[in-house]
């Protein structure tokens, strides 16, 4: 019962990698968070954002009574996932910060003090 469950929501996903990753976490032989870490060496975030999206997607709309169990891997997994992207978002975010990165020219210029004292002590501004 379970198979048939995991074949349903994974068949056809592509690269065929991702999808024996998935696999093996559906059936719960390896755990979400290994999984993901897995499937992010072997291709982007994005693909493994979509195929993830995809699994939970089928999920959502062909899962049976019966599937359950395997629902709830699939919600684990995309958890997991959501919280892992948002982990390296925040250290991109606090990285950027750190080095002006991603700021752009006036807020720089601005927390210098360069160019925005020197005209605001200027009477003729």
């Amino acid at each position: 019962m379970e198979a048939e469950a995991i074949t349903r929501l994974t068949d056809g996903l592509q690269p065929l990698a991702i999808r024996a990753i998935l696999v093996q976490c559906l059936v719960g032989e390896l755990a979400p968070s290994a999984a993901i870490s897995r499937m992010l060496a072997l291709e982007g975030a994005s693909t493994v954002r979509a195929a993830i999206d995809d699994v939970t997607h089928r999920a959502a709309t062909i899962s049976r009574a019966s599937d359950m169990l395997v629902h709830d891997r699939v919600d684990e997994l995309t958890q997991i996932f959501v919280e892992q992207v948002c982990e390296v978002a925040d250290v991109g975010e606090a990285t950027k910060s750190r080095t002006g990165y991603g700021l752009g020219l006036a807020s720089r210029v601005s927390k210098s003090g360069d160019r925005d004292e020197s005209q605001g002590s200027d009477p003729r501004i």
